[in-house]
């Protein structure tokens, strides 16, 4: 029988049987029968004389009536069945395992992204950018709180930066420490090697993560960002696109930037054909962010396009607490037996 909730009990406090309580009409009941009973066997004409000699402001025996309409008061809230509710609340989210690949090559150092009034390089911009997609802006970015999200960074190699993780402060931490290469060292554009990696790290990934099905990774996506064309690597891009595609994760390309700068004066826009065929063959999108205003939009939609579901479910298990008040009743008529046979007995 599901507990209901009388107008007179407190908020914390339920009744499986509340209908139980009509019975506390037997007390008057009880207490009536109980004078009766106790009615003088043997009249006298008087006993004024008696009083003289031992004069008694109350009858102790009242204790035994007092005892037994207790006992049954207790036995009555027992019968009531008084229930404690504890409420738990457990949270189903189909999350998604988000690797974000971004470009640290010496070209990320220009800044024709930079939001007006500001000098930010290419990187700074994307990193602000990326920060707001995770934790969300206040305002049109949400966040994500219950997704996987990894980082790697790549110039003329790729490095996984952070692994797939739901601490984001560590993420965060990680995302502050990246900076561009030095020039002539590990500078370069390796796109191919860098998406392949992103797949690797996204391909053995279990489709249940956490304690029991609390966390399921209904999708896997890779957000590239470069801001050149492939000229490093031992894979290709589309070869990488091929294998994002087999292993059925999606990717979402961004071309950021205005260029390449081939002088201070002239820029040569990026071949971004091969971005286009891999979030093509995907079934991803693919941006152009010539500033720091797009490039914002275009994580706004891809925050739209891959949406967490999250399904909270309450429980309530009710804690029976009618024994305590059993054991009061049959404690109170134990007390009540003790003294009505020894201190409070009646002679005859």
């Amino acid at each position: 029988m599901t507990p209901v909730h009388p107008p007179f009990t407190p908020e914390w406090l339920y009744f499986a049987w509340p209908w139980a309580f009509a019975a506390l009409l037997l007390l008057p009941a009880m207490w009536a029968w109980w004078a009766w009973r106790t009615r003088a066997a043997i009249r006298y004409s008087t006993l004024n004389e008696l009083r003289e000699v031992a004069p008694q402001r109350w009858n102790p025996r009242l204790l035994l009536g007092v005892l037994r309409s207790a006992a049954l008061a207790c036995l009555i809230v027992a019968v009531a069945r008084p229930v404690l509710p504890d409420e738990s609340t457990r949270v189903f989210a189909e999350g998604i395992a988000i690797q974000a690949v971004i470009d640290t090559s010496t070209s990320m150092q220009d800044y024709d992204l930079s939001p007006p009034g500001l000098r930010m390089t290419r990187l700074d911009v994307a990193k602000e950018v990326f920060r707001q997609f995770v934790s969300g802006d206040g305002d049109n970015l949400p966040g994500r709180s219950t997704d996987l999200i990894g980082l790697i960074r790549f110039a003329g190699y790729a490095d996984s930066v952070c692994p797939l993780t739901l601490d984001y402060h560590h993420l965060e931490t990680a995302l502050t420490g990246v900076r561009t290469v030095m020039r002539g060292q590990e500078d370069g554009t390796a796109i191919g090697d860098a998406l392949a990696l992103a797949v690797e790290r996204l391909r053995d990934l279990k489709r249940i993560t956490g304690s029991g099905e609390q966390l399921q990774i209904k999708s896997r996506v890779i957000i590239l960002l470069t801001d050149g064309e492939n000229n490093q690597g031992l894979i290709t891009p589309r070869q990488a696109g091929d294998l994002a595609a087999l292993s059925g994760i999606r990717v979402y390309s961004i071309m950021a930037g205005t260029g390449q700068l081939i002088s201070p004066i002239s820029r040569r826009p990026a071949d971004d054909r091969d971005l286009s065929y891999i979030a093509e063959v995907t079934g991803g999108k693919h941006y152009r962010a010539r500033d720091a205003a797009s490039l914002f939009d275009v994580y706004r939609e891809i925050d739209q396009l891959e949406r967490t579901r999250v399904e909270e479910k309450q429980y309530v298990q009710w804690s029976d607490m009618g024994f305590p008040w059993l054991l009061a009743a049959f404690s109170l008529v134990g007390v009540q037996t003790l003294l009505d046979a020894t201190w409070l007995r009646k002679i005859p």
